[in-house]
């Protein structure tokens, strides 16, 4: 007979409580039916058209999250003599609204790139700005980003070339953004940049990156450029972006990754969602969400008032096409090269922790486009996916969830519950007995 084994003594700090319904859910409930409505005639000339699917599908996949009703995993205690249990809802397992969701992405994406992906050799972060007569540009065709990206790797590894006049294999991870303060459509690119490179002979060349002045012309007249080779751009207006005194484009590389915890915390920052819960508050009466943030030079406020639908408008347009990726890997972090780092002694001796434990797979035979896309919730590999949301919890929260609260032995799953029937019975007890789950309405079980 099996015998339930005490789990290890843990510092748990607080007691866990299953997530329920939040704030956006009721947003997105009481108003994503007549935002849709109105979307085309208000909406879509400035935001984007042809998006209202796209937009509809990720924000009913959202409300599903946590509702309790849909189905739920029961957890009870492993401990014969306590029985503690609770009840788990599902997850939508989307990250462009949902907090929760978000941030087990956040963070599973983070400890895959910091264990798994990043040398342990010196990195700076590089943030790409532009001004704002070019980003409607990319409002309306999302696809640029990728063609950024890959031209600010060129550029990068351009100059690695010229400053050691030899070739150097460098790497660079490129994430864009959409938001800025506010939710304002504010497209830039956040890099995390290997401090120089390998040259053929398998020694690493530190090449620390300076001159960010010339750099951001170069950047500057290869991007107007492009979006003239791509017809986006009159070669007149062009040549008038050149002459502006006061060009628009930044480059800022202040932020120097040199030890693990810089680089996940980094990582966590360039996976971010455009919203965090704490800076909103509805006002259901009313219709409308108050928006708190730093003070912004740009807006001269902290606080904003939206309408509601203004609200999922902001919200909504930082929702990428379906197939878009968000974050791509070029040069060694291209997982074709990364593939290879096996053969690669003067890399691999280098490679993080989380590497090296699994001594890196051979590289596929198949087809790979040189990047390492994240798209829909498959951005980093199957066994980092598979990491349990128990982990996550204690390492945010300093909870574990899979620890008993009352005697401190393991807990597990024992059932998962998918009936209505039954589902509406268990929830019923629960609101009887006072445990009602966190934001649930006992109206919906009428």
């Amino acid at each position: 007979m099996e015998t339930a084994t005490r789990a290890p003594a843990t510092s748990t700090k607080a007691r866990y409580v299953p997530r329920g319904r939040n704030q956006l859910h009721t947003i997105f409930d009481r108003h994503l039916d007549e935002f849709c409505d109105v979307y085309d005639e208000k909406y879509a000339a400035k935001y984007g058209m042809f998006r209202l699917d796209r937009i509809r599908d990720i924000g009913e996949r959202f409300l599903t999250c946590g509702d309790y009703r849909l189905g739920v995993a029961r957890i009870r205690c492993t401990n014969p003599n306590c029985g503690h249990d609770y009840f788990r809802p599902f997850s939508c397992k989307g990250f462009y609204l949902c907090p929760s969701c978000s941030q087990k992405r956040t963070l599973l994406f983070a400890e895959h790139l910091t264990n798994e992906v990043l040398l342990d050799l010196p990195h700076r972060q590089f943030v790409f700005t532009m001004p704002k007569a070019l980003r409607p540009f990319f409002r309306h065709d999302r696809r640029l980003f990728a063609e950024v990206s890959r031209l600010i790797y060129t550029i990068i590894a351009e100059f690695y070339t010229a400053a050691a006049g030899k070739p150097l294999l460098s790497g660079v991870i490129a994430a864009h953004q959409t938001f800025g303060d506010q939710l304002r459509w504010n497209p830039h690119h956040h890099c995390l940049v290997l401090e120089g490179g390998f040259d053929e002979a398998g020694r690493f060349i530190h090449v620390p990156l300076s001159g960010l002045g010339q750099m951001t012309e170069v950047f500057r007249r290869r991007l107007i450029w492009l979006l003239v080779e791509k017809e986006l751009l009159a070669e007149e207006f062009a040549r008038n972006l050149l002459s502006w005194k006061n060009s628009g484009f930044s480059i800022d590389n202040s932020v120097r990754l040199t030890d693990a915890k810089s680089k996940e915390s980094l990582a966590e920052y360039i996976a971010r969602p455009p919203l965090s819960l704490k800076k909103i508050r509805y006002e259901p009466f009313k219709g409308k969400v108050l928006f708190h943030t730093k003070y912004s030079d740009y807006f001269k406020e902290n606080v904003h008032l939206f309408d509601a639908l203004e609200f999922l408008a902001e919200l909504t347009q930082h929702i990428p096409p379906r197939r878009v990726q968000l974050i791509r890997r070029y040069g060694l972090y291209s997982s074709r090269t990364k593939g290879r780092w096996s053969r690669m002694p003067h890399v691999a001796a280098k490679a993080p922790e989380g590497w090296r434990a699994s001594h890196a797979p051979e590289p596929s035979a198949s087809e790979d486009p040189g990047f390492e896309p994240l798209d829909d919730g498959e951005e980093v590999t199957a066994d980092a996916r598979k990491r349990a949301w128990a982990r996550l919890l204690a390492k945010v929260y300093e909870i574990d969830p899979m620890v008993c609260p009352k005697c401190g032995w393991e807990m597990r799953v024992i059932a998962v519950i998918q009936d209505p029937v039954e589902i509406r019975d268990i929830l019923a007890h629960l609101v009887k007995t006072g445990r009602a789950p966190p934001g649930f309405d006992p109206a919906l079980l009428n």
